[in-house]
């Protein structure tokens, strides 16, 4: 009698283990600290396509750029939020309903900063049309069911804000042939006159290769090598300002282009946050970290000090 009272009592122990167990929630912070970083790189992203801009002197389109990036940083900044409150409810370790109210009351929050005045307005009309799911976040009787509730909002949201990030890649590659036109057009001289001297070489260069003995040639191709010579001063400084600028648009959206991919990435693992809390284990971050370290090493190349 007193064995089987033991068994029971082993049986009871072991299942209290397993509910236990059973209620462990993965660990969302690395989730929350990705987004976080993420968000940075935008801010310091909005701050030196301005610093660019500014000095190449287009402040006129610095200021309409600036009203594009302050429109991504802002729906940035409330996916922060929201990845940092879901961390934060999974840290408490509560998977019930309570976790579930936490959840609506944050995705509450999530819509509403979506949907302010100052957001655009298929930010605004996606974000109210939304609003009925919290309703039945709040219902659901824990955090996984609540999550899966809530994810056909994310993911509209975040397909919403990764289209976005697309139309700001065009925006930065027009903005930097733009400069670089007005560049071209105010050394529009000594631009020509080089690029003709040049042509001219390879013509002489070419003539000689089968007349090399052809010494008028010869004397107009040392006349035509002086010529350049005597551009260098200006033509040069003119040929490095044409380069650094494309070479900081391409930097600028090949940030622009992993920020992109980097919310795609979150969104997946959103998508699956309902399966990993329900068996506890935590999200594959890998593709995300990957990603904000090239960011990381992106801004690096930018700002070398």
């Amino acid at each position: 009698m007193a064995s089987h009272r033991s068994l029971i009592q082993w049986i009871a122990l072991l299942g209290f283990i397993a509910a236990l167990l059973g209620c462990a929630l993965p660990d969302l912070r690395p989730l929350a600290d990705a987004t976080a970083r993420l968000h940075a790189s935008m801010v310091a992203t909005d701050a030196n396509v301005q610093l660019a801009l500014s000095e190449a002197g287009a402040r006129d389109l610095a200021v309409e750029v600036r009203k594009e990036l302050d429109v991504r940083v802002a729906a940035m900044a409330a996916v922060v939020n929201y990845t940092e409150a879901l961390a934060n409810i999974a840290a408490a370790g509560h998977s019930g309903s309570g976790s579930a109210e936490n959840l609506a009351n944050t995705l509450d929050g999530f819509l509403g900063a979506i949907s302010q005045p100052t957001m655009p307005a298929n930010y605004v009309a996606i974000a109210k049309s939304l609003y009925g799911i919290v309703a039945n976040v709040r219902a659901a009787r824990s955090l996984a069911q609540a999550t899966r509730v809530a994810d056909p909002a994310i993911q509209s949201i975040a397909t919403t804000m990764t289209e976005d990030m697309q139309a700001l890649e065009n925006i930065l590659l027009a903005s930097g042939k733009a400069i670089q036109s007005q560049l071209i057009q105010e050394n529009n001289d000594i631009s020509s006159y080089r690029h003709a001297l040049e042509k001219q070489r390879r013509r002489l260069e070419s003539e000689l290769m089968t007349t090399p003995l052809d010494n008028t040639r010869i004397e107009q191709l040392k006349e035509t090598d002086r010529l350049i010579e005597m551009t260098r001063d200006r033509y040069e400084p003119f040929e490095e300002k044409l380069n650094a600028i494309q070479t900081r648009t391409d930097l600028h959206v090949h940030v622009v282009r992993n920020l992109r991919d980097g919310l795609v990435q979150w969104a997946r693992i959103h998508q699956s946050l309902a399966d990993h809390l329900e068996r506890g284990l935590p999200p594959n971050y890998r593709l995300l970290t990957a990603t904000v370290l090239e960011i990381r090493q992106l801004m690096k190349e930018e700002n070398p000090r």
